[in-house]
């Protein structure tokens, strides 16, 4: 008596997302020895522009080597899951993305950072052409496209919705190797993971990962406080008014989850 087979599962399965994230980790190890390099010449702009290269060959080596293995491993194709979206999302989601911002902001700073990782981030996150380019260009190309392109969308299809999003943004708020940056990731990456469920479109999570990093970076270039103490709250005249949008862009996000089947133009996609 023959017994049915079990279905097999979509690349990847979360123990091989897991995997996608330690090979990024240790790619981003090996070049290192390049942000070396830029030590050695001393010029702070040299240093910036060997971390570019370096997680330029990180980033991309992984998602080169992930969709080798889809395509060639297990002959998924296409590698990349990419619909049409309205024109009218495009404006929506940057909405969405400054309404996320403004309720993420109070809690990325409710763990305190000792002063030597304090220091460490500053010399992180300079504001230089090069760490521009890798924050706002490419992190934001790379990371949805590995994340939401390739993990994202084989978790969607290997488990329900909700389990498949938020073990999703677990990996990539674990990919940012520390806590004060997990938290932001992992809600900001929700809201995305989101939007790429009902849309199947991948210029949509882009968007928002660039805007989300491009107001990060503004914010940064233009305050003078440090990473560590930097939050939305110095730019409003009163503690008041800025908990007073928080509160507001928390409800506005409520309501768009609730009814956006009705009011919005985000068709779901899947119909598991």
């Amino acid at each position: 008596m023959e017994h049915p087979t079990a279905p097999s599962l979509s690349y990847p399965t979360v123990f091989q997302g897991l995997g996608i994230v330690l090979l990024f980790i240790f790619l981003s190890m090996l070049s290192g020895l390049l942000i070396r390099v830029g030590y050695f010449a001393g010029h702070p702009v040299w240093i910036d522009f060997m971390e570019m290269i370096g997680y330029l060959l990180a980033a991309g080596g992984t998602l080169l080597l992930v969709i080798r293995v889809k395509t060639r491993g297990y002959g998924e194709r296409p590698a990349l899951v990419h619909k049409r979206a309205n024109p009218v999302n495009h404006i929506l989601v940057l909405v969405l993305t400054i309404l996320g911002l403004l309720v993420i902001d109070p809690l990325t700073n409710l763990i305190p950072m000792p002063e030597e990782v304090e220091e460490l981030f500053e010399q992180m996150f300079s504001k230089s052409v090069p760490a521009f380019f890798t924050a706002v260009i490419l992190a934001p190309v790379l990371e949805e496209l590995i994340f939401r392109g390739i993990v994202l969308e084989g978790f969607l299809k290997n488990y329900s919705p909700v389990k498949a999003i938020l073990l999703a943004n677990v990996l990539f708020g674990l990919a940012h190797l520390n806590p004060w940056q997990f938290v932001g990731a992992f809600l900001m990456g929700i809201l995305i993971s989101w939007v790429y469920y009902k849309t199947r479109n991948l210029v949509l999570p882009v968007l928002m990962h660039l805007l989300n990093n491009l107001l990060s970076f503004l914010f940064l270039y233009l305050s003078d406080v440090s990473f560590a103490e930097a939050t939305l709250r110095d730019f409003f005249a009163s503690p008041l008014v800025y908990y007073t949008l928080v509160g507001i862009s928390a409800v506005l996000l409520i309501v768009f989850f609730s009814y956006s089947a009705r009011l919005f133009p985000l068709g779901e996609t899947d119909k598991k």
